[in-house]
C-alpha cells in the first residue's frame, strides 16, 4: 500500500482537517472574549501557539494511534481485520461536516450579518460611545435627527485595544488620517478633529454624539497593536437608526498601515456613495492617504502630531523631539516636515506661543521644513498651514492669508488654519471676514476649543448672555480656555471687574504658565492698584505692573532687554515704542513706530495689550511732536477708519474710546475727548494710568478732566473692595495661590 493509502486509511488527513477548521473557530471565540476582557495581548498568542504546535501533534497521533472498541492502541498492535478505522472516517466526515457548517454561518455573519444589522451585534469593545437603540423597522427614531445635513459623517476617535496606554497615539493617528482622507469627497460635511475627539473615553449615545456634532453618520472602531501585528476594527453607523452600513476587521502587518488605511476609507467611500449618491463612481477616483513612511518614523510622527494637538509647552517640547526622530528615520515623509515646522513655530517666545525662542531662531528653524514638506508634496495641507503660521508671526499676513486659503481649499475642515487665516485678516482690518471664519469654526467644529475661546467675547458685543453661554460651555470639556473666554467676555464689556478678576484667577488655577491668561490677570490687578500681588503672577509681565504703577524706568529697563533678545518679534517692539512713548522719549519711541507701521498691511500699530489702536495715536502724537503735522492727521485717519468698521460690526470696546479721546485731545478737541473718556468709563474703564497719557495732557487743567479722574478712582477704590473680598475670603484657587499676609490685613481693616 502507497504511502498516500495508508494515510487515507489512518485518518490522518480527516483529523488535520477537522482540528484546522476547529482551531479556527476557538480563534475566532477567543477573538472576540479577549476583546471585551481586560486581558494582555499575549494571551492571544499563547492561544494561537499552543493551536499551532497542537496540529503535528494530532496528525502525528492520528499516524501512530488508533481507536478500537477497547480504547486506544497503538496502531501496530491492532490486527487490521478487526479495525474500525472505516467507522471512525466515517464519523469524523459528520464532525468535520458539522464544524464546516458552524465555521461557514461564523463567516457569512462576520462579513455580511454586521452591515445592516441593528448595534446589538457590534463587537461591544470598539464601542467607545454606546449606539443608538431604535424600534424595529423604526427608521426615523430621532425625529430630531431630521434637520441634520445627510451628507455628513464623524471619525470619533479609535479605541486603543492595546495593554500599552502609550499607544493612544497610534489609534488617535489612525482615526485622524481616515478623518482627513474622509475630508476630500466633495460634497461631504466631515465634523472637525477637534470636536470628534471631545467624545474619547465617554460612554455616550451615538445619536446624541451625531447631534452634537450636526452629523448623520458617524464612523467609530479599535486599534490592537501588538508588536508588528495591527488588527482594525471600524464600524460605519447611520446615527439616526443606529445600524451598520459597514464593517470590516483588517489584520495586518504593521507595515500595512497606509495600505490599510486606503482600505477603510475607499470601503466607507463606497458605502457613503451607495447611502449619500455620491458623485466618486471609480475606486481610482477615490481620496486616499497621500503620503507613506517606515514604521518607526510613522510612530514618531502620530506621537509629534497628538503631541502638538493637545498644546501646552511641555508637550510643544517634546513634540519637537519626536518629530526630529520621524524627520531623521524618513527625511522623505512631508507630513513630519510639515508638523515639525509647524512645532517650532509655536516655541516662539510671545503671547499665545509656547516657547521661549525668539523670532529669528523660530524661521531658521522651521523654514527649511515647510520648503521640504511643499517639495515633498505640494497638496499637502498641513505644510501650507505651516507656511501661513511661521509668516503671521513674522507680520507676512497676506502670505499668511494665501497660504491658508490653499490649506482650507486641500482640507475644508483643517480648523488650525481657520483659526490662522482670522487672525490674518483681522490684520488686514477685515473684521467682518475674521467674524465670518469664527463663526464657520465653530459650526465646522461645534466643540472647537480655539474656536469657542475667540468668538465667545467677540459675540457677546452683540448679544451677552449668547456670548457668555458659549464660554460656559467650554468648562467642562476644557476647564482653562472656558474660564479664560468668560474672564475676556467680562473684561470687554466692562460688566464686573472682580467677576473677571475671578474666572483668570480659574484659569491660573489650571495652568498657570499660560501667557494669555497670566497677562490679563496681572492686568486687572494692576488696574485695582494691587501691585504686590500682580508682580507675584508671572516674571515675564512685570513691565505691565511697572507702567500702571508709573514706573516707566523699571519698564523700559526689562523691555529693552527682552527687544533686544528678540528685535524681529513685533509684540516686545511694540510694548517697548508705547513705554518709551509714555516716557517722553518720542523720537526713540517713533523709530520702533515707524518699522511696526511698514510691518501693517493698514500701517496701523495695535495695542500688544488689547489691539485697540492707542498706540496708532501715541504714534501720531509722536509725529506732532517731531514736527510732522500730516503724518500725524494719517496716523489718526486710518485708526478712524478702522474705528468705522469695527462699530459696524458692533465689535467696540472701552479701549476703542479711550483712543478716540486720545486723538480728539491731539486735534484740541477738548469736548470730544470729554465725551469718548464719559464713554469709554460708562463702558467699563476703570485705568488712571490714561490720565497720565502724553497726548492728554492738555485737558489737565480742565475741571472736567479732574472729575473724571477722581470718578475713576472712585471706581476703582470700590473695584478695590470687591477683589480683596474675592482673594481674602472667597479665593477660588486657595491650593493654587494664596494673597500676602499684608494685602488681606488691608482687606480686615476696610477699604
Amino acid at each position: 500500500m502507497s504511502l498516500f493509502e495508508e494515510l487515507k486509511r489512518r485518518n490522518v488527513f480527516r483529523v488535520g482537517i477537522a482540528y484546522a477548521v476547529t482551531a479556527w473557530l476557538i480563534l475566532q471565540v477567543a477573538d472576540i472574549v479577549l476583546d471585551n476582557t481586560p486581558a494582555p495581548d499575549w494571551v492571544m498568542h499563547v492561544i494561537m501557539l499552543l493551536l499551532a504546535i497542537g496540529l503535528p501533534v494530532a496528525v502525528l497521533f492520528a499516524w501512530a494511534f488508533e481507536m478500537t472498541p477497547e480504547g486506544i492502541k497503538k496502531e501496530k498492535d491492532v490486527d487490521r481485520s478487526k479495525s474500525i478505522t472505516g467507522e471512525t472516517r466515517r464519523k469524523l466526515d459528520v464532525a468535520i461536516i458539522g464544524v464546516l457548517t458552524v465555521a461557514l454561518a461564523w463567516f457569512a455573519w462576520d462579513k455580511f450579518g454586521g452591515t445592516h444589522a441593528p448595534e446589538a451585534a457590534v463587537d461591544p469593545a470598539t464601542r467607545q460611545a454606546g449606539s443608538a437603540q431604535p424600534a424595529e423597522g423604526d427608521p426615523a427614531a430621532d425625529p430630531a435627527m431630521d434637520e441634520l445635513p445627510e451628507k455628513s459623517i464623524a471619525v470619533l476617535p479609535f479605541v486603543n485595544m492595546s495593554n500599552d496606554p502609550e499607544q493612544e497615539f497610534f489609534s488617535d493617528g489612525i482615526s485622524e488620517e481616515l478623518l482627513n482622507v474622509l475630508a476630500k469627497f466633495p460634497g461631504v460635511r466631515v465634523a472637525a478633529r477637534t470636536s470628534s475627539f471631545q467624545f474619547k473615553g465617554r460612554n455616550q449615545d451615538i445619536g446624541e454624539i451625531a447631534r452634537l456634532l450636526k452629523v448623520r453618520h458617524v464612523l467609530e472602531g479599535s486599534v490592537r497593536k501588538a508588536g508588528t501585528q495591527l488588527r482594525i476594527t471600524a464600524q460605519l453607523i447611520r446615527a439616526d437608526t443606529g445600524y451598520h452600513l459597514w464593517s470590516e476587521t483588517y489584520d495586518r502587518e504593521l507595515d500595512d498601515v497606509f495600505a490599510i488605511q486606503d482600505e477603510i476609507s475607499a470601503a466607507i467611500g463606497e458605502a457613503l456613495r451607495v447611502e449619500l449618491a455620491l458623485g466618486t463612481d471609480h475606486e481610482a477616483d477615490l481620496p486616499r492617504v497621500a503620503e507613506s513612511a517606515n514604521t518607526a518614523a510613522y510612530e514618531a510622527f502620530l506621537r509629534g502630531r497628538h503631541l502638538v494637538n493637545q498644546r501646552g509647552r511641555s508637550n510643544i517640547a517634546q513634540a519637537v523631539e519626536d518629530l526630529k526622530r520621524a524627520v531623521r528615520l524618513d527625511p522623505e515623509f512631508a507630513p513630519a516636515h510639515a508638523w515639525m515646522a509647524i512645532a517650532w513655530t509655536m516655541m516662539l517666545d510671545s503671547p499665545g506661543t509656547y516657547g521661549d525662542l525668539s523670532l529669528a531662531e523660530v524661521t531658521e528653524r522651521a523654514t527649511p521644513h515647510i520648503e521640504k514638506a511643499l517639495e515633498l508634496n505640494p497638496n499637502l495641507a498641513e505644510a501650507h498651514g505651516a507656511k501661513a503660521l511661521l509668516a503671521m508671526n513674522s507680520n507676512g499676513f497676506q502670505q499668511a492669508m494665501d497660504a491658508t486659503a490653499r490649506a482650507l481649499e486641500l482640507n475644508p475642515v483643517y480648523i488650525d488654519a481657520m483659526n490662522w487665516r482670522q487672525i490674518a485678516a483681522s490684520n488686514f482690518g477685515d473684521y467682518e471676514t475674521a467674524l465670518a471664519i469664527m463663526a464657520r469654526m465653530v459650526e465646522a467644529d461645534p466643540l472647537s476649543v480655539i474656536g469657542r475661546l475667540n468668538y465667545s467675547p467677540a459675540l457677546a458685543t452683540r448679544d451677552l448672555e449668547a456670548g457668555r453661554e458659549m464660554a460656559r460651555g467650554l468648562i467642562e470639556q476644557h476647564a482653562w480656555a472656558g474660564y479664560t473666554a468668560l474672564g475676556i467676555t467680562e473684561f470687554q464689556t466692562g460688566e464686573d471687574l472682580s467677576g473677571s478678576l475671578g474666572w483668570f484667577m480659574r484659569a491660573y488655577g489650571e495652568d498657570p504658565h499660560d501667557e494669555l491668561s497670566n497677562r490679563y490677570l496681572i492686568r486687572i490687578l494692576s488696574l485695582v492698584e494691587e501691585f504686590d500681588e500682580a508682580r507675584r503672577i508671572s516674571d515675564g509681565n512685570l513691565h505691565i505692573v511697572d507702567i500702571n504703577e508709573g514706573r516707566l524706568e523699571s519698564a523700559l529697563h526689562s523691555l529693552q532687554r527682552a527687544h533686544n533678545a528678540d528685535p524681529e518679534n513685533y509684540a516686545p517692539m511694540t510694548e517697548l515704542a508705547d513705554a518709551l512713548h509714555l516716557a517722553g522719549q518720542f523720537e526713540q519711541s517713533q523709530r520702533y513706530y515707524d518699522q511696526l507701521r511698514d510691518f501693517s498691511p493698514q500701517r496701523l500699530v495695535f495695542d500688544a495689550l488689547d489691539a485697540s489702536t492707542r498706540s496708532t495715536i501715541r504714534m501720531a502724537y509722536n509725529e506732532l511732536q517731531l514736527g510732522h503735522p500730516a503724518a500725524a492727521e494719517e496716523a489718526i485717519a486710518g485708526h478712524r477708519k478702522d474705528l468705522a468698521k469695527r462699530e459696524e460690526l458692533q465689535q467696540v470696546y472701552f479701549t476703542d474710546h479711550l483712543a478716540e479721546a486720545m486723538a480728539r485731545a491731539i486735534e484740541g478737541d477738548d469736548e470730544g475727548a470729554f465725551e469718548s473718556i464719559r464713554t469709554a468709563i460708562d463702558l467699563g474703564a476703570r485705568e488712571l494710568a490714561f490720565f497720565r497719557e502724553p497726548s492728554v495732557a492738555s485737558l489737565a487743567g480742565h475741571p472736567q478732566f479732574a472729575a473724571l479722574r477722581a470718578e475713576v478712582q472712585s471706581l476703582v477704590d470700590a473695584e478695590h473692595a470687591e477683589v480683596l473680598r474675592l482673594i481674602c475670603s472667597e479665593n477660588p484657587i486657595p491650593d493654587i495661590w494664596q494673597p500676602l499676609r499684608a494685602t488681606c490685613a488691608g482687606a480686615s481693616a476696610g477699604p
